[in-house]
């Protein structure tokens, strides 16, 4: 069976990408960790009203490590700053517009990155585990997974 046929078209919800500096970089550091995915682990913890998660990197590259962390405040920029990314994804544009009720902290790790996410909305929480599942995918899958609407299941 042609599965193509029934691949969506990708509907920006929020604008396509951007081409300012910030934009471009976020883009470059998020590239990089799908190319070097199978480099990478992620484990999580259910938490009340959230999850833990630990990414580390296990090549223990720490060039890969500085993306990582770079990475992640980057997203939390962004976030905190409405600049949404993947607005072509339905979970993506969600969690933008329901950002002002989902709680971040991180703590930088020497090979990685621990990230506590929490919302006090039962449907903030399932966004939370959705979006979760999803990045266990980009790291399983790399680009592969990028392609795709989230959550991503092979």
């Amino acid at each position: 069976m042609d599965f193509e046929k029934f691949k969506k078209e990708k509907v920006f919800q929020r604008g396509r990408g951007g081409s300012d500096p910030q934009h471009l970089e976020d883009e470059r550091l998020f590239h990089a960790l799908l190319e070097h995915h199978d480099e990478i682990e992620r484990s999580t913890k259910k938490i009340e009203g959230g999850i833990e998660s630990v990414t580390r990197v296990v090549s223990r590259d720490t060039e890969l490590v500085k993306i990582l962390q770079e990475h992640a405040v980057g997203m939390k920029k962004r976030f905190d700053g409405g600049r949404a990314i993947r607005s072509w994804d339905p979970l993506f544009t969600q969690l933008f517009d329901e950002r002002d009720q989902i709680k971040m902290r991180w703590e930088m790790l020497e090979d990685g990155i621990k990230v506590t996410l929490r919302g006090e909305d039962t449907k903030i929480q399932e966004l939370i585990d959705l979006h979760d599942e999803t990045l266990h995918a980009f790291i399983d899958y790399g680009f592969r997974a990028a392609k795709e609407e989230s959550p991503y299941r092979p």
